[in-house]
């Protein structure tokens, strides 16, 4: 194995670690998505994993929850500190986050003190901020998790109350935003997938977007698409989030284009909520299908809303099918009940958050969607580069009903 996946976010001299991110972008064998990755995109990526080390580090402290030498178990640490069990799914990634860099080591479920030093949260998030002042704001909010840790362990407040507070909401605004380079990768390599769908005769191409937020994605695919999208229709059920997307979207699109906004929850008909079936050439999702409590009804839905031969695009982290490992942009959803309670199924969901390819593979072909692809492939970067999370998954419908 290579060095990248020996050590993939450890501190190198500019030339090693410039020689291993070159490595990385030559194993996307995409020209044009290579081209997405620049390199300060993957050292922001790799300072906003050590910080997530950080913010493990000092949460499992500030709730008196780290190993002594004898170790420790998550169900002793959930008996002793009286955690309900509900906290015990982020309170599991903590200590699974360090085993995996070594700051701490597992043997048998069992977590003791590792060799690996963790580093001090306030200077990762300085050199993140300096590095790449528009993804500071992923620090904002993992340092939310740290102040807030007590209260969510003691169950005096869940996740929902703490990071969605009316006071978080500007930093969501900016989290959620294509100024922050380690949100917007996903909106990159969503408007490229969905660029390669346009119709070469220039023909009618629609797109429903479901759960767009604060609208960065469909600024960037508006931006990227232009003309070419004859119609897009947004839609979001958070009110707060959904105002801000409409004016984004509005704004982004081409004069020809005719933008359609609406409140939707994917989670009920789509059909009962005005979306006509078999209208849409593209279905879009950036980061928001993960959540669903069930996914299969959802790719049915998507399913049924499109023309024969459109297809359905999901932009997200993806999970690499082979390393078992946690992700660590998993640190701040693990904290929220709408990440981690979803319907599970040993194939096509076999756990809650990010989808392996596999698992996507599986679950739109049960849908009737067997032409899948991954953008880039995750796969074959992550064995080399295992802290590699993001794709986009295009799935296809046939050209006849």
């Amino acid at each position: 194995m290579s060095n990248l996946a020996e050590n993939p976010h450890g501190h190198l001299d500019p030339e090693a670690r410039t020689a291993r991110l070159a490595e990385l972008r030559a194993a996307i064998a995409d020209e044009r998505v290579r081209e997405l990755f620049p390199f300060r995109f993957l050292e922001a990526n790799e300072i906003f994993a050590r910080l997530v080390d950080a913010t493990a580090y000092r949460i499992l402290t500030s709730i008196d929850a780290l190993p002594a030498s004898t170790g420790i178990t998550v169900q002793q640490a959930k008996k002793e500190l009286s955690i309900p069990w509900r906290r015990t799914v982020p309170l599991k990634f903590l200590y699974e986050k360090l085993s995996d860099t070594g700051i701490l080591e597992r043997q048998d479920g069992r977590y003791f003190p590792g060799a690996v030093p963790v580093e001090d949260f306030d200077t990762v998030a300085a050199e993140l901020a300096e590095r790449e002042p528009g993804a500071a704001v992923a620090a904002e909010i993992l340092r939310t998790l740290v102040d807030e840790a007590d209260r969510y362990f003691s169950g005096e407040a869940t996740g929902d109350e703490i990071l969605f507070a009316p006071k978080q909401l500007p930093l969501w605004l900016k989290y959620f935003s294509n100024d922050n380079l380690l949100y917007a990768i996903n909106n990159e390599i969503g408007a490229e997938a969905l660029a390669r769908l346009v119709p070469k005769d220039g023909g009618p191409f629609e797109i429903l977007e479901i759960g767009g937020g604060c609208g960065s994605a469909a600024d960037r695919a508006l931006r990227q698409l232009g003309a070419d999208v004859t119609r897009y229709r947004f839609t979001e059920v958070a009110e707060t989030f959904a105002r801000h997307g409409d004016a984004v979207a509005k704004a982004a699109a081409s004069p020809s284009t005719v933008v359609e906004t609406a409140r939707l929850d994917m989670t009920t008909s789509w059909e009962a909520q005005g979306v006509e079936p078999g209208t849409f050439d593209a279905v879009y999702s950036v980061n928001c299908f993960h959540v669903a409590p069930s996914l299969d009804f959802v790719i049915n839905e998507a399913v049924k809303a499109l023309k024969p031969g459109g297809a359905v695009v999901v932009s997200e982290c993806v999970r690499p099918t082979k390393l078992a490992r946690p992700i660590h942009a998993e640190i701040i959803f693990d904290f929220l009940d709408s990440f981690t309670d979803v319907i599970t199924e040993p194939v096509k969901r076999p756990t809650h958050g990010f989808l392996t390819p596999a698992a996507w593979r599986a679950t739109f072909e049960a849908a009737g969607l067997d032409d899948v692809t991954v953008l880039p492939d995750v796969d074959v970067i992550a064995e080399k580069y295992p802290d590699f999370v993001v794709g986009a998954v295009v799935a296809r419908a046939n050209t006849t009903d």
